[in-house]
């Protein structure tokens, strides 16, 4: 299974090491979801005409549970299966978590300013 990371979770940022032994797939882009700033790390939720740029990892069942441990899965995050574009254009499936709170609009981080960085 796949994995789509936009955060934390991005081979430059700081809990990369989550990922540790998951094969890096390749740079890919979300369709339909905007990036905001929450804290110290961002969150994603689907606005249409927006766009993510992230990274998708071959993930097993054991990285999808310890990563499901580290988001909150079902309490801040939830865990969904999106399409994402891979930089060969190539379309695949691949999990992601979306925000399941409120956003602020003047937190919200264009395409340009993308990826995460911490």
């Amino acid at each position: 299974m796949y994995l789509f990371v936009y955060g934390s979770l991005l081979s430059h940022n700081s809990h990369n090491y989550l990922l540790s032994g998951c094969k890096f797939i390749g740079n890919a882009i979300l369709n339909g979801y905007a990036l905001y700033k929450i804290s110290w790390y961002p969150a994603i939720v689907p606005k249409n005409g927006c766009k993510v740029a992230g990274e998708v990892y071959k993930v097993d069942e054991n990285t999808i549970e310890k990563i499901d441990d580290f988001e909150d899965e079902g309490e801040i995050y939830k865990r969904q299966e999106v399409n994402v574009v891979l930089n060969n254009s190539e379309i695949i499936k691949a999990w992601t978590y979306v925000y399941l709170r409120e956003v602020d609009e003047k937190n919200y981080i264009p395409f340009e300013n993308q990826p995460w960085r911490e």
